[in-house]
């Protein structure tokens, strides 16, 4: 049996035994507790911070210039390149006054409205050049060959530029041979046989016909397209010779009562 002293004894090392375990969960405490303490400053330190926040970049706002009173804004002006005219026209090739290879000579200069006759009041609104730089062929017997020289007034400015381009490109060696100007005989559209029928633009003083001078075939083409710097409206290389019309308002409809269309 245990005796008084052992049990006293073993009393005294049960209590030791106790303040021991004590003393272990108060320092595993305290180590729990600075584990968590590590592990949330560590926590802390992994999280990604807040990207800084975005300032919101405002709307730009467009001011209309405007003038006066009115509200409705300036329009811009678009300034339109003209087309670079060609060096020279192939045979066959036409040309508009606004650079069309396609429109054709009643779209771009109107259609004739009459055959002026001559001595009508029309007849005598027509205006003559004798310019000494131009030749003329007077082709016609009197007193029909003065008007290879006889022209719509509105054709006169152009002609006389295209003189100073013709002299300017080929100096004398070169010059304009007149073949055709208006046409009182109507020699002009030789297929339609019924005089009442004919048509050109010729019968009113709107077109003439240029070759150049002595005969150059290869000369033909860029006569036409001086032609067309000119100023001329619509211009035709006819292959042998150069064809130009001006728009113009018909002398038969101001000054004719007898226009004939």
């Amino acid at each position: 049996m245990l005796s008084l002293k052992g049990a006293k004894h073993l009393i005294c090392r049960s209590s030791e035994i106790l303040q021991a375990l004590r003393a272990l969960r108060m320092t595993i405490r305290e180590l729990l507790m600075v584990a968590v303490f590590a592990l949330t400053a560590c926590a802390a330190t992994l999280i990604p911070e807040a990207p800084p926040a975005q300032r919101e970049t405002p709307t730009p706002q467009v001011v209309i210039a405007v003038v006066g009173s009115s509200p409705t804004p300036m329009a811009t002006r678009v300034t339109e390149v003209a087309p670079t005219p060609p060096y020279e026209l192939g045979a066959g090739q036409h040309i508009s006054s606004s650079g069309s290879y396609r429109d054709n000579e009643t779209e771009t200069a109107g259609p004739m409205a009459c055959r002026i006759e001559r001595y009508s009041p029309a007849f005598y609104q027509l205006v003559s050049s004798y310019d000494s730089r131009v030749l003329w062929s007077d082709g016609e017997q009197p007193p029909y060959n003065d008007e290879d020289h006889m022209m719509h007034p509105a054709m006169l400015d152009p002609f006389v530029k295209l003189i100073d381009l013709v002299q300017a490109e080929w100096g004398g060696e070169t010059q304009i041979m007149v073949t055709e100007t208006y046409d009182s005989l109507l020699d002009h559209n030789l297929a339609q046989q019924n005089r009442n029928l004919k048509y050109s633009l010729h019968f009113e003083g709107r077109s003439i016909d240029m070759v150049p001078w002595p005969p150059d075939s290869t000369r033909v083409g860029r006569l036409c397209a001086l032609a067309h710097i000119a100023g001329f409206d619509w211009v035709h290389n006819e292959d042998d010779h150069c064809h130009a019309t001006v728009t113009a308002q018909s002398l038969c409809e101001l000054y004719d009562y007898r226009a004939k269309p």
